[in-house]
């Protein structure tokens, strides 16, 4: 500790600048969030995706089908809980 104190010491610039460059930062954060305030959004639900391990098919299907990924307000019909193999009468 005494090693890196003296150091700090013999090095102004570079100690200014350990400094002051993450106050600039932060300064710039507060910048960012005060012209750009948040705003209240819903929920968002997406449809249901089949993962890879439900086929090669099924997979790129999902991704194919669902490629402008809308945003629903309400749980859609697959969000049911302890609902498992939704998948079933897909095709």
């Amino acid at each position: 500790m005494w090693k890196n104190f003296t150091y700090r010491r013999r090095q102004r610039i570079q100690l200014i600048v350990e400094v002051l460059w993450p106050l600039f930062l932060f300064f710039i954060l507060i910048s960012v969030r005060r012209s750009h305030p948040p705003f209240e959004q819903h929920e968002c639900h997406f449809p249901n995706k089949a993962l890879p391990s439900a086929g090669t098919l099924s997979w790129i299907q999902g991704i194919i089908c669902n490629v402008n990924n809308l945003c629903f307000r309400y749980p859609t019909t697959g969000e049911t809980p302890g609902l498992v193999g939704n998948f079933d009468h897909s095709m």
